[in-house]
């Protein structure tokens, strides 16, 4: 059985960029894609930015199977301004990390880079 939560046993680092253009008025979701089969993903490092303006509010979460586990919020973020993970996140098989953004217009490019490692879990 392999050791869980082991850096050195990890399987590959995982490293994402999740972009999109927003639209005014609308909750906008960046997500990572879920977990696969048998495997565990370590988040390290997230960071979430609005590069164009302010938002009202920024959250961070998982998505189990439909049930979201928020983790973190930030409300009042100047744009430009990285909002960064304050600890790890730990997701199982089928978790989906997510950060939800409100508050955002049309054509605000908003960025979310997480950097981590993977393992399975046999």
């Amino acid at each position: 059985m392999a050791v869980l939560l082991d850096i050195n046993k990890f399987e590959r680092l995982y490293r994402r960029t999740v972009k999109r253009v927003a639209v005014t008025g609308t909750t906008e979701y960046l997500k990572l894609s879920p977990v696969g089969p048998g495997k565990i993903r370590v988040l390290t490092h997230v960071t979430v930015e609005n590069q164009t303006t302010d938002l009202d509010q920024c959250r961070i979460g998982i998505d189990h199977g439909g049930v979201l586990h928020y983790l973190d919020e930030l409300k009042n973020v100047v744009a430009d301004e990285l909002m960064v993970s304050r600890s790890d996140v730990l997701l199982g098989e089928g978790d989906r990390f997510f950060a939800e953004l409100i508050g955002t217009i049309t054509d605000a490019t908003l960025i979310m880079i997480c950097v981590g490692w993977e393992q399975r879990m046999k």
